[in-house]
């Protein structure tokens, strides 16, 4: 029998939730770790739509990219909409497990995909977040416990060899592009229907990416010293700012890096679990430009 409880057990060692940012709050958020599992709905969020949709179609679990519970909540009731949320989830006794900061550090994981569909080679991490023993990087919180480069022994003495791992990535260009033409592989490769773009007028030889909201690692793209970031949920300000420093600007929206979650993840739970029936929720652009 599948339980919930083995699909977030499996999860965990894809992306351990020890290796999350402190603020976040990944893992199984709702439901019964016995509860028996034939089919799972994988989105990038639990809006109510997605819930309405998998109460609907009988799954027993949806795996979101983002948290459904993300700060402290007094009270579930209906007076808002999380609250109708839970309370349908829990009624219909749906369970929902997230994983967000740890997917976007783990090997293979968001940061590694986005670098893969632009056809990038990954130099080093954008911001390095902790240190892992190699060959435990999808293993147990203790063996993600280091938080700076260090000697590593093993219980027998040995030298350990430790690798980084953290959010974004930077990459050098297989080819120098133009501001244009860096936003239009990006608005190719992840199928959208608009990207913004502040252009430093340079020639850009470097990049470096956040995927999903990159406007708390301003000051880690200046000290990368790289031509353009390529990100979401930036602002007129953000933009014009890295201009003046000479950094050009991709902003894809929130979802618009995003959204290979669902297909990446989709792709796991099937090979993972074949007996279950996995329901990929697509993503839907939230955003409309005329």
């Amino acid at each position: 029998m599948l339980t919930v409880g083995d699909i977030a057990d499996r999860l965990d060692l894809l992306a351990p939730p020890a290796s999350a940012c402190e603020w976040d709050n990944p893992g199984l958020l709702v439901g019964r770790r016995d509860k028996e599992v034939f089919r799972v709905c994988v989105a990038l969020d639990a809006t109510m739509d997605v819930i309405s949709e998998a109460i609907e179609s009988g799954c027993d679990m949806i795996v979101t990219h983002h948290p459904i519970i993300f700060k402290g909540i007094k009270c579930i009731n209906d007076s808002s909409a999380l609250g109708i949320k839970l309370m349908d989830l829990i009624h219909n006794d749906v369970a929902v497990y997230s994983m967000h900061t740890n997917y976007d550090s783990c090997p293979g994981g968001m940061g590694d995909i986005v670098c893969e569909t632009l056809g990038f080679e990954k130099s080093k991490i954008m911001d390095p977040t902790g240190y892992v023993p190699v060959g435990n990087e999808n293993g147990t919180p203790e063996g993600l416990s280091i938080s700076a480069p260090e000697l590593v022994t093993d219980n027998s003495g040995n030298t350990v060899e430790i690798k980084e791992y953290g959010i974004g990535f930077v990459a050098k260009l297989p080819n120098v592009m133009t501001c244009d033409e860096l936003a239009q592989l990006v608005k190719e490769k992840f199928d959208l229907p608009f990207v913004s773009f502040y252009d430093a007028g340079a020639p850009i030889k470097t990049i470096a990416c956040c995927p999903g909201s990159g406007r708390s690692e301003l000051k880690e793209v200046l000290y990368l010293h790289v031509d353009a970031f390529i990100s979401g949920d930036m602002g007129h300000h953000e933009g014009i700012d890295l201009n003046e420093e000479g950094v050009s600007l991709i902003d894809a929206g929130h979802y618009g890096l995003e959204h290979i979650f669902v297909e990446h993840i989709g792709n796991f739970l099937r090979d993972s679990f074949p007996e279950a029936d996995i329901v990929k929720d697509y993503y839907r652009f939230p955003a409309k430009a005329l």
